[in-house]
């Protein structure tokens, strides 16, 4: 039992970890959170949940399979020093919880904080199967303004439909490169 504890400790501080440094770079590659050997020969199906979404499944094939770097792009944007500020791991055998605190600063200085509390599952393989997490909605709809320029109403639309974060983010990326992005 203190073997899968201390393997999900350190799938999770891989996770996390990496949030806490990537907008120096605005890179985030986190290898070892998906699989906690990096082996994907053979696939498998990770569940994601929010309350705000319900369940989703991703079908994972490589680490590419779920990658958080078009929506931490989308952050940088607006807020090029958003990143995790703070952080407590509470690994048990079967995965772990974690609550954060993310902040960023927007262009114009303005400070910008949320939390979130995530519960990971993890197989007798060591793989990611099943990840939820819990916000203060409101906090994190500020986030998404801030990142995208948009009002926290425009933001708030996205939500109403499946794809919606997704085109936020693809919208978001467009913009900046076409040097419109929020600035």
């Amino acid at each position: 039992m203190a073997g899968l504890v201390h393997r999900n400790a350190e799938m999770a501080r891989r996770m996390y970890e990496t949030q806490v440094h990537a907008h120096r770079t605005h890179s985030l590659v986190q290898p070892g959170i998906l699989s906690y050997d990096d082996n994907f020969s053979e696939p498998w199906d990770l569940v994601l949940f929010s309350p705000k979404r319900g369940d989703w499944t991703v079908h994972i094939t490589g680490p590419d399979s779920f990658d958080g770097e078009p929506e931490f792009r989308m952050y940088w944007t607006g807020m090029p020093d958003f990143a995790i500020t703070s952080y407590e791991v509470f690994p048990h055998e079967d995965g772990w919880v974690c609550r954060m605190v993310y902040t960023g600063h927007t262009h114009d200085g303005e400070e910008i904080v949320a939390h979130q509390v995530d519960f990971a599952t993890i197989d007798d393989k060591g793989r990611l199967v099943r990840m939820e997490w819990y916000t203060d909605p409101n906090q994190w709809l500020r986030v998404w303004s801030a990142a995208t320029g948009k009002t926290v109403a425009e933001v708030d639309t996205y939500f109403a439909t499946t794809d919606g974060f997704a085109r936020m983010i693809q919208e978001t990326m467009a913009s900046r490169e076409a040097g419109q992005g929020a600035q």
